[in-house]
């Protein structure tokens, strides 16, 4: 297993309102805490996406986080990340240690159906646990492996762009699908952008007739 929590998303939908989405996520991350007698927390990184709505304000004084404010002043017993970025998915993976996390799905930077695949996790529209294909798997195994140094020039950087190559050529490279599944697999949100603009090299080149 790559997480040590309970996941569940609420994917993007362009005719949902984000705030409706959120509702969805906070019934289920609510009811999650009550299970550990805890409380569930808000991550957030996004200006303007809570402020003013009733929805958020029981979570706004000691229960909400960003990446510039990481820490709550409870324990959590499941988090909410609200259309997260990269950096608020990974604030929101820490503390939802040992618990629960519930993602709110924002279609950028880039979509989530890799991080909620890696991970395993509920589609609170569907009820069905999201699946990854398992040779995807066997190739981002491959791909965390030469982010040890993350991603410097040489060795690491050579050798993800080789892996990247060979997932275009079997037909596995879906740029959203493979950075968001890099969260899962905790490779640093500044790791994950190098993988962007290598995939951005590979593909031209696997595309060319």
């Amino acid at each position: 297993m790559i997480s040590d929590f309970t996941a569940a998303w609420v994917p993007f939908q362009p005719v949902r309102e984000f705030v409706t989405a959120a509702a969805v996520a906070m019934r289920w991350a609510e009811g999650q805490a009550a299970q550990r007698r805890l409380s569930a927390v808000l991550v957030t990184d996004r200006k303007g996406e809570y402020h003013g709505e009733v929805l958020f304000e029981p979570y706004l004084k000691g229960r909400h986080a960003s990446p510039r404010s990481p820490r709550v002043d409870v324990c959590p017993g499941a988090v909410i990340a609200h259309v997260p970025t990269p950096e608020a998915l990974a604030v929101a993976t820490r503390l939802a240690h040992g618990n629960a996390l519930v993602v709110v799905e924002h279609p950028s930077p880039w979509r989530l159906a890799g991080w909620a695949g890696a991970i395993g996790a509920l589609d609170l529209d569907t009820g069905e646990t999201t699946l990854l294909d398992l040779r995807l798997r066997e190739y981002l195994d491959e791909l965390v492996r030469y982010g040890n140094n993350g991603y410097a020039r040489g060795y690491g950087r050579d050798g993800a762009q080789r892996v990247l190559a060979d997932m275009a050529a079997a037909g596995l490279l879906e740029r959203d699908v493979v950075l968001s599944a890099l969260s899962a697999y905790d490779v640093s949100p500044r790791a994950q952008l190098v993988i962007a603009g290598l995939i951005d090299k590979v593909t031209p080149m696997t595309t060319r007739p």
